[in-house]
């Protein structure tokens, strides 16, 4: 059991021991840290939520098969204790003995920074994408500012400069890991505890022991917590370094997918036997909160909201929800017992989730409907999934958010599309269907109304998408 961690930062050792440091304490985030610990200031701080990218840094750190994976991620919510093992990269850190880095040279050259606040995080998200040796394309570059906001350039100067750079870079930069060392973190300071295990046998364990700690993978809810509570009091259990909830494996006609894996990667898993997921899940959050937000810590929140649960529901998924000594699993369907509720027992976690391998009659559609593209909540989610045998539509699953307080199937409407033709005419009398099964109310993200306007149209996207896609003339 330890009380410091040790980490790289620019390359240089670090060692933290919280014991001793009474300024610094492990469910900081690395922004208080960098900016108030060490002055190093290029890091900004815009929102303090996520939303803004001005905080974006880049971390190196060992996947669960030991391969060194390098991301772009919010230092506004990560905490220091999770910097255990890793290599911190800060836009202090980029240029090389006074000459700047080809990402830098290419947006000062070509007027990609005008007030600046916004730049470092433009330069660290460029960055990470550079030294990982990824092309710079159009399509590409949305996506690696997707979490960057900039309201001075209209992104169009920064976009001409990141186009500018050599594509791929050839670089494939190796960046150097400290030794690794997987002994606890245990910490206490007053009435804050900080608890970071590195198995799940030692998870549980303390799951059993403190029940009502809150259990953080990517920090972004508890981050957002602490900067909005005045007398927000820490209680975690920091699961972000436990490899065995990190794990794939395609078991029978099932893949089981370890709960703390980032959405970034399930995302790449899932759009390999879902073709749809790719585009449905790269308009969660933004490619930084990605990298390290799970789909356990999105479907634990129980947002009515959320866009991982619908996916789920449509799916047909199961989840494994296991305690010290036992395990069970359920239904996705059974998981939401009510607003912002679950039923998920004090000692349990969510270990793994169970997604059946689609047959290749199966079709998926997904739709997140919001105001912007890129890093929005969502005014109502719809996704359905079926099969096609012989032009009739068979073993309906669907999911909706933002229709009600929890994300839900809608059994009426899966009864009613059942053994009918796929056709037009059985989409549009669907709509009538799904009126009858929602009730919706009207909020900051949409009317009544709206939403279900909204859903009774996606039902003609749905079937015009999925034919486009049958007919070959189209996804």
């Amino acid at each position: 059991m330890k009380s410091s961690i040790k980490f790289l930062l620019n390359g240089v050792p670090k060692e933290v021991d919280f014991k001793t440091s009474a300024q610094l304490y492990p469910h900081m985030t690395v922004m208080q840290y960098l900016r108030e610990g060490l002055k190093l200031t290029g890091t900004k701080e815009g929102c303090g939520i996520g939303d803004c990218g001005a905080c974006t840094v880049c971390l190196a750190e060992r996947d669960e098969n030991g391969n060194t994976v390098i991301n772009s991620v919010n230092s506004c919510l990560i905490l220091l204790g999770m910097l255990d093992n890793k290599h911190l990269i800060t836009v202090e850190g980029v240029a090389k003995n006074g000459v700047l880095h080809p990402v830098q040279k290419s947006l000062l050259e070509r007027r990609g920074s005008q007030c600046g606040f916004c730049t470092p995080g433009v330069v660290m998200s460029a960055y990470t994408h550079y030294i990982n040796n990824k092309e710079f394309t159009r399509e590409s570059v949305e996506s690696v500012l997707s979490g960057n906001l900039c309201r001075c350039t209209g992104y169009e100067s920064i976009m001409e400069a990141l186009l500018a750079l050599e594509s791929p870079s050839g670089v494939g930069t190796k960046v150097k890991l400290p030794q690794l060392n997987c002994e606890e973190l245990v910490f206490t300071r007053g009435s804050s505890s900080y608890i970071k295990p590195y198995d799940l046998e030692s998870l549980l364990k303390y799951k059993a022991e403190f029940p009502m700690y809150e259990m953080v993978s990517g920090a972004s809810d508890v981050s957002v917590k602490r900067k909005v509570e005045e007398n927000f009091d820490a209680k975690i259990i920091d699961i972000s370094d436990i490899n065995e909830l990190k794990r794939v494996d395609i078991q029978g006609k099932n893949i089981i997918i370890g709960s703390n894996l980032s959405i970034e990667s399930v995302k790449d898993i899932l759009s390999r036997y879902y073709p749809g997921v790719e585009e449905y899940l790269s308009a969660f959050a933004s490619l930084p909160i990605r990298n390290k937000a799970s789909m356990a810590g999105s479907v634990y929140g129980a947002s009515a909201v959320g866009d991982i649960m619908p996916m789920l529901l449509a799916m047909g998924a199961k989840m494994k929800l296991s305690c010290a000594g036992s395990s069970r699993v359920v239904d996705c369907r059974e998981f939401n017992s009510g607003y912002r509720k679950h039923i998920l027992q004090e000692n349990e976690i969510i270990e793994s989730f169970i997604i059946p391998v689609p047959g290749k009659d199966r079709v998926l559609f997904l739709h997140k409907q919001s105001k912007r593209k890129d890093m929005d909540i969502s005014a109502m989610t719809f996704c359905i999934g079926f099969k096609l045998d012989k032009g009739f539509i068979k073993d309906v699953l669907t999911g909706y958010g933002g229709m009600a307080p929890i994300p839900r199937p809608s059994p009426i409407l899966e009864q009613f599309l059942t053994g009918r033709l796929f056709n037009e005419e059985t989409f549009t009398l669907a709509k009538d269907v799904v009126a009858k099964d929602f009730s919706t109310i009207s909020d900051m993200r949409g009317s009544a109304g709206y939403r279900m306007m909204v859903a009774k149209n996606l039902l003609i996207k749905c079937f015009n998408e999925i034919k486009r896609g049958r007919d070959g003339s189209g996804n």
